[in-house]
């Protein structure tokens, strides 16, 4: 019998130990692969880019000024022989003449609404949360009927009214603080020029008194000027096909034009909204054109808007002192820009506007099962607002 050359056994063996080697190696190389998480794309994208924070992040007001911040000699020359009837307790002030003159006999009234703000409902993104954020949404003209002006060197804002019967009326803010002041006579119509200046000397006092910044150098606003004509592009198209595919993989996934939790609720504006959704993710955008009005052009109003979305983000905290919450004024990116994440409160979300456009981008987790850290969804928002603001660009 003819056995196997010892030689060409070994051969044998060993090449098989080394293809079975081969053959393991491969499987666990396949096995890590699996177990290990590799680099995400979203690793791979950059973080906004931070820029200095230019919106006023107060006064906060906490207490009604003594007198409502009116001097004795301002009230001495407003209101000749003057009777109190508020001492400002509750945060008013009544002055009317005691004579019997109704020529000469004026009043005055400085009224202050001061605004603690509130903490974000889950699932409702209501604007006006921060204390000075809840001051703007409700500052006004005060009558509906009485044509108003913008003031400018006033507090932060300000407007004023004028009328025969109702004399002059100045609305204005300062920080969490509203303050209406009214001067008139009760009985014969008061000279409208008589009325402005002295409701804007009680004014000056008025916000003096609450901290403002600047000193009170109050004056009539010239009328705005017309707003350019704009459209809100096509959402949808505007984020590109790559950027898709890092945010929401998914075959089916394609962007929805409907209107979603994070759309932009702006009064009289041209709002369009898309969003994309996978298992695990959900992408959001909403932009809005915000039209001019008889005070502001639109893009003074797209700047309010602006303005108290980016106080409330700056504002909000988070719900455990263990959560992270991101917040970071943001450069290259429109005329203004932030960028905001809080955990089971804020998602990641990119605000910014252009000119008389605001938009929004929201990016989050669809499935709890599956959570997207405070860095990448910031990212992901980042990555898709880029991209509608080249839209905006070009539209």
């Amino acid at each position: 019998m003819t056995g196997t050359p010892r030689s060409a056994a070994s051969r044998n063996g060993t090449g098989g130990a080394v293809l079975f080697a081969a053959v393991v190696v491969l499987v666990l190389s396949v096995v890590l692969v699996k177990a290990l998480p590799s680099p995400s794309s979203l690793d791979r994208l950059p973080d906004p880019p931070a820029g200095p924070d230019r919106v006023p992040a107060g006064p906060v007001v906490d207490a009604y000024p003594e007198r409502c911040g009116i001097s004795a000699a301002t009230l001495a020359r407003l209101v000749p022989d003057a009777r109190t009837t508020r001492d400002g307790g509750q945060g008013t002030c009544t002055w009317s003449s005691q004579r019997d003159d109704r020529r000469s006999e004026r009043h005055l009234s400085v009224g202050f609404t001061l605004f603690p703000g509130s903490a974000l409902r889950a699932g409702l993104p209501q604007t006006g949360r921060a204390p000075v954020a809840a001051a703007m949404m409700a500052l006004g003209p005060k009558w509906s009927n009485v044509p108003g002006t913008v003031v400018t060197g006033l507090g932060d804002e300000a407007f004023m009214q004028v009328s025969p019967s109702s004399g002059a009326t100045v609305v204005m803010r300062v920080g969490n603080a509203n303050v209406t002041v009214q001067y008139r006579s009760l009985f014969l119509p008061i000279p409208k020029k008589t009325a402005q200046e002295g409701a804007f000397a009680a004014a000056s006092e008025a916000v003096a008194a609450l901290g403002s910044r600047t000193p009170a150098h109050p004056a009539i606003a010239a009328a705005p000027q017309p707003t350019p004509a704009r459209k809100v592009p096509d959402l949808c198209a505007a984020v590109s096909e790559r950027t898709l595919h890092r945010l929401v993989k998914g075959d089916s996934v394609t962007g929805e034009p409907g209107s979603r939790g994070g759309a932009l609720a702006i009064k009289d504006a041209e709002v369009g909204n898309c969003s994309w959704t996978s298992n695990d993710r959900e992408l959001a955008v909403s932009a809005a054109v915000v039209p001019g009005s008889d005070l502001f052009d639109g893009a003074r109003l797209a700047a309010r808007e602006y303005v108290m979305r980016h106080d409330d983000a700056r504002a909000e905290e988070t719900l455990s002192v263990h959560d992270e919450k991101y917040f970071r004024a943001v450069t290259g990116l429109g005329d203004q820009a932030f960028a905001a994440q809080i955990p089971e409160v804020i998602p990641g979300e990119v605000v910014f506007r252009d000119g008389n456009v605001l938009v929004r981008v929201t990016y989050e987790s669809a499935d709890e099962r599956h959570p997207l850290n405070g860095k990448h969804a910031v990212r992901g928002a980042y990555a898709a607002a880029q991209e509608i603001a080249q839209a905006l660009a070009a539209h």
